[in-house]
């Protein structure tokens, strides 16, 4: 059986993670050194030198007590590190700075008493060649450094830009056992980007593959591979990397998610720009000696590394100076030598460099338009519903379960969260575009489904083809969050300030809040920090933001949607072109039967006259109709009660009512006249005219006392005139007064028009 989601969330708080341990390790070592706080289970994990165990506690609360009296202990020689599973590492800390470590054999333990004369050492993570040492504080790791600086060794600050994101290899040394059957790639071909079809077909002879996935941010985009056991994923790693397809030279790492370079045979780039691709660094660095490999991923458009096998190949490198680069001017291509400077890399490099501008739909500011582009012509005939999100888990399969239990008939569900859209994303799209046949269906669903829950996630439903913006003056911008924090989260956090109407995380780090009143957000915006539910900047916001991610004419949007009709037209086989096409509207018909209930005769027109035959599936057809227009249910009465007054007391059985000549034939005038009990309430009750045939006939009459139970008042019109007519109400029912006249009734909603053939009714 599957492992339960919630339940290893729930595991995860009673976790602890305990790391530095002597790779010989033992469960009941473990388990006796944490006697005094009894331990439910133990899984130890082991990546090359390193070694870490998970110990699950009875609560949460036990696995902070062991937290703390454990913490930095020391057991047989080594320094252990701690902290509780379900924290995510998401930032590096302004108290930390690293130190290169020269030999593989250097413990965690040879680093702290390297530093702790020099500085006030918390704690050390080693991740070869890296060394990461955390201070007391900020002020104390800024003196330290001096201190450490002039003693003559070299440690490098953390806090900036550097190509090894300092962040990804802390998540390497405290959670690799997360990632062991994980190979992480960069600077991936475009077709396993647009096709994770073609990234499987790729790597498959590689080892028996699992999953595969294309992730962005950015950097660019990323692809990773699972397989069905670690060693299986270490030897693809090692098979895969450096190797060409379709002209990139890919990088496979197993476990980690960023390169670290040898730094003794490295060498730094700079004054190149983006049209300089890493194949094209290699093959003008080979030249000075064998590559282990180019990185320009993180490091801007102007830098770039290459990574030697060897050392001396640094020094030969340090004397170039130009890079040959080709440029194409209309037919003609030309080549010239650029100029750039090249440097030692010995180290972690804190980079000046700008981050690539996000484009829209990954940022939360509204940017530069999209290109535009029509949606295809099947979808167009359609009627889509946006949805905002959406559980990371759920696939299209319960999206339509859920999306069609209101009696919607989806035809088409969209997702941009494909590799091609995922470019521009810093993180996963979860929202989508459901199209129903019907316009009916589509705003039922908006007002069914907005502000639900499903699968634990709050849904927002918007219109498809209609933007919706922030009140400018009802909302806030939140920037600055931690990367954990969820829509639900935010709503949870700030709802104590007045009432939501809507929370949307734009990306990473940005989301925006709508409440009901301005007074509200206008509230919230004073708040110091220390004031905020959430560790965050909060800002007012400025422009009109639209509330969607994506749009349904943004050209990748249009272009990927396309594509998956083209793959598989019988996606949208049962789509027509005529709007009006697909299954009944939503609000399905009171009225059922065997088919052609009601159609006897042209279509709608009242025709039951077969000679008083009650049983004819006509007769009871019109007369529920006209029950309907009544204001009462004459057939449920008709149909429970066996009482001869069907209005005053209970319905007389059918046998009973005679109806003489059933409504129609010619000029005749026909009435309901069972003697004084088979009465609609008074002495005098005809029903004037021929209901259809030709002539235009009254219901009441003006002036005439009609008693339906209550008094009708006069007033009348016309019931039905051939091909074409206008259904109208005379008088009072019920105690509720109805404009006679010329007036037409619009019963519950339903207009009931006939005329040239033409129908639209909904009963």
């Amino acid at each position: 059986m599957a492992d339960n989601p919630s339940r290893m969330k729930a595991d995860n708080k009673k976790k602890l993670n305990v790391g530095n341990l002597p790779a010989d390790i033992t469960e009941e070592e473990l388990r006796e050194l944490f006697a005094d706080h009894p331990v439910e289970s133990v899984e130890i994990f082991h990546y090359k030198q390193y070694t870490l165990a998970l110990l699950l506690f009875k609560d949460k609360e036990t696995a902070t007590k062991a937290l703390k009296e454990k913490e930095n202990s020391v057991f047989r020689g080594r320094r252990l590190r701690m902290h509780l599973e379900f924290i995510v590492i998401c930032h590096m800390k302004k108290d930390v700075f690293v130190h290169v470590v020269d030999n593989e054999n250097v413990t965690e333990e040879d680093v702290y008493e390297k530093f702790k004369d020099l500085a006030k050492v918390q704690s050390v993570v080693l991740f070869h060649p890296l060394a990461y040492v955390t201070c007391t504080s900020p002020e104390d790791k800024e003196e330290a450094m001096k201190k450490i600086v002039e003693a003559g060794i070299n440690v490098y600050d953390c806090n900036g830009h550097d190509q090894n994101q300092h962040i990804d290899v802390l998540r390497a040394a405290k959670l690799f056992f997360r990632n062991l059957n994980r190979v992480q790639m960069y600077n991936i071909p475009e077709s396993w980007i647009s096709s994770q079809d073609e990234l499987k077909k790729a790597v498959e002879s590689s080892g028996t593959v699992t999953e595969v996935r294309v992730t962005t941010g950015n950097f660019g985009p990323a692809a990773q591979v699972f397989y069905e056991t670690a060693d299986e994923a270490k030897a693809a790693a090692e098979k895969l990397n450096q190797q060409l397809f379709e002209g990139k030279r890919v990088h496979a790492h197993h476990v980690i998610a960023t390169m670290i370079p040898n730094f003794k045979t490295s060498v730094y780039v700079e004054n190149l720009d983006k049209t300089i691709t890493e194949e094209m660094l290699y093959a003008h660095f080979e030249q000075y000696g064998e590559i282990d490999f180019v990185n320009r991923r993180k490091f801007g458009d102007e830098h770039g590394m290459v990574c030697f096998k060897e050392a001396s190949s640094v020094d030969r490198a340090l004397e170039c100076t130009t890079l040959p680069v080709t440029k194409k001017e209309g037919e003609e291509t030309t080549t010239e030598d650029k100029t750039i400077v090249v440097k030692r890399y010995d180290g972690p490099l804190v980079l000046d460099i700008k981050l690539p501008a996000m484009k829209k739909g990954a940022s939360s500011e509204e940017g530069e338009e999209q290109k535009q582009r029509p949606p295809p012509q099947p979808l167009a005939k359609l009627w889509p519903i946006y949805v905002a999100n959406l559980p990371y888990k759920a696939d299209k399969r319960e999206i339509k379960q859920y999306f069609s239990s209101y009696g919607g008939h989806i035809k088409f569900i969209f997702s941009p969260n494909i590799p091609s859209y995922k470019q521009s994303q810093t993180s996963m799209v979860m929202a989508a575009l459901i199209y129903f046949a019907r316009r009916e269906q589509a705003n039922e669903a908006i007002k069914a489904f907005n502000g639900k829950h499903f699968q634990s996630k709050c849904l927002h439903v918007f219109p498809g083809r209609k933007d919706t913006y922030f009140d400018v003056e009802k909302s806030i911008k939140v920037v600055r969050l931690n990367l954990a924090v969820t829509e639900e989260k935010l709503f949870e956090k700030f709802r104590k300030f007045g009432f939501i109407e809507c929370v949307v995380k734009k990306d990473r780090t940005t989301a925006y809040i709508e409440f009901r009143d301005k007074e509200i957000a206008e509230k919230v915006l004073k708040l110091d920090e220390k004031q905020r539910p959430v560790r965050c900047n909060v800002e007012a916001v400025t422009g009109k933001i639209n509330k969607k991610i994506f749009k349904e004419n943004d050209e990748k949007i249009s272009l990927a949607m396309q594509e998956i009709i083209d793959k598989n037209p019988a996606v949208l086989e049962n789509v027509s072109s005529d709007r009006s096409s697909g299954p009944p509207p939503l609000k399905r018909s009171r009225f059922s039967g065997p088919a052609n209930f009601g159609m006897q005769g042209p279509r709608n027109q009242f025709n039951p006259n077969n000679g008083g035959d009650f049983s004819n599936p006509q007769v009871i057809q019109d007369l529920l109709r006209l029950a309907f227009i009544s204001g009462k249910n004459l057939g449920e009465g008709l149909a429970i009660s066996g009482n001869s007054n069907p209005f005053n007391s209970g319905d007389p059985p059918l046998p009973n009512l005679n109806l003489t000549n059933g409504f129609g034939g010619g000029n005749q005038r026909n009435s309901f006249n069972n003697s004084n009990n088979g009465n609609f309430g008074g002495s005098s009750n005809n029903a004037s005219g021929n209901m259809g045939g030709g002539n235009r006939n009254n219901m009441g009459g003006g002036g005439v006392n009609r008693n339906f139970g209550q008094n009708v008042g006069g007033g009348g019109g016309a019931m039905g005139s051939g091909g074409y007519g206008r259904v109208n109400m005379g008088g009072g029912f019920g105690g509720k007064r109805f404009n006679g006249g010329s007036q037409q009734t619009n019963r519950m909603g339903q207009n009931n028009r006939q005329g040239g053939g033409n129908q639209n009714r909904r009963f």
